[in-house]
């Protein structure tokens, strides 16, 4: 790689300068000086430096550029550049670059695609905004997005499918049905009877505590508890190694204890068939996240028909899950989330419903 220079052939001894160079020359026998002119009319010839590719947007009255356009970009002064003084490897990597560029005219049915899209900026979708949307839509229950009404934006029923939404309700009503005979108005008594005197989860104990069998939309609240219940003690049973083995679903709802119709539609929602020799099911990060907020709009749902709880502490502790992690899950479905002096996590779901923007992964 070299810098070439170059000298115009006409000279510039008719350019009429007054500044001449000379040669000395002294002979010391005949003790005299010499005057030579150093170049032809005593003018030396200019030198003109020029690099490779490059187009000099100032050019000098007497080269000649044939007519070329001297507007260059800065990428490709870049290159230019590169292509002169660089090393072999930096020449390689813009070179790698400029491969790697895609001319819209070269896809095919690309045309005029980019241009008059962009011209109309109403009718240009965001790409990402869709694609987060439907990450969304996965990682949420189903939605009313222009619900006018907090209760109207998550539907337990719609939540839990219809068949095990069909059985839990059976459960439920006969249960109502034989508190009301024995003369009965105790949540607590119904939560008994729903998953009897062992070991329930304190969240729950609490939820069914407080509903009143006799209040209207009762029965609804305790059909959502209930449902809660089942989704809590699958986790409880898989999550200690985060899979179950069995040769089909109906093995690993029978070894959970639940009723068919909704353990068919628990396994559905939260876990994926392992492939291999062994089968069974896993229960993922990403599943047992989207298993969480099932579980907390649930607990929501059962709480409040307003969708305000003042505190969601006992459940998100019976999950395993630190403060911090249940108020960003519930952030993300669109609650607003406010910790107390005490300690106390407190979520309420207004409408319009708003989710928040997407959150930007830190620089590594």
């Amino acid at each position: 790689d070299h810098c070439a220079y170059s000298a115009a052939a006409s000279g510039r001894g008719h350019d009429g300068r007054l500044s001449k160079t000379y040669v000395c020359i002294f002979d010391k026998k005949k003790n005299t000086l010499k005057l030579v002119p150093s170049a032809e009319k005593g003018t030396v010839f200019a030198l003109d430096q020029s690099v490779k590719e490059y187009s000099p947007a100032v050019v000098n009255e007497n080269s000649t550029m044939g007519g070329e356009d001297n507007t260059i970009s800065a990428s490709d002064r870049v290159k230019m550049l590169v292509d002169s003084f660089g090393s072999k490897k930096k020449q390689k990597v813009m070179d790698s670059r400029a491969a790697n560029k895609v001319n819209v005219h070269s896809v095919v049915g690309g045309g005029n695609f980019v241009p008059e899209n962009v011209k109309d900026s109403a009718a240009n979708v965001d790409s990402q905004e869709v694609s987060y949307e439907q990450a969304r839509r996965d990682f949420l229950p189903p939605f009313d997005a222009d619900a006018d009404a907090p209760q109207k934006v998550y539907n337990a029923q719609a939540l839990m499918g219809e068949a095990a939404w069909n059985k839990v309700s059976g459960i439920v009503n006969r249960r109502l049905r034989d508190l009301k005979e024995q003369g009965g108005d105790s949540g607590e008594t119904i939560c008994e009877m729903l998953v009897g005197k062992g070991h329930c989860p304190k969240s729950i104990k609490v939820l069914m505590r407080d509903i009143r069998p006799s209040a209207t939309g009762s029965p609804y609240r305790f059909k959502v508890a209930f449902f809660l219940y089942l989704i809590m003690r699958f986790y409880n049973k898989i999550d200690r190694r985060g899979f179950l083995r069995g040769k089909t679903v109906d093995d690993c709802i029978n070894e959970c204890h639940l009723p068919h119709e909704t353990g068919v539609r628990i396994f559905d929602l939260f876990t994926t068939p392992i492939e291999g020799k062994e089968d069974g099911f896993l229960l993922s990060k990403q599943l047992k996240t989207k298993m969480y907020v099932y579980c907390l709009i649930l607990f929501t749902i059962a709480s409040s028909k307003d969708m305000a709880v003042p505190d969601i502490t006992p459940l998100y502790k019976d999950l395993r899950l630190d403060d911090k992690q249940a108020a960003m899950i519930l952030r993300e479905a669109g609650f607003l989330v406010k910790k107390s002096k005490k300690g106390e996590i407190g979520v309420t779901l207004s409408t319009p419903l708003v989710f928040p923007p997407p959150r930007r992964g830190k620089r590594s």
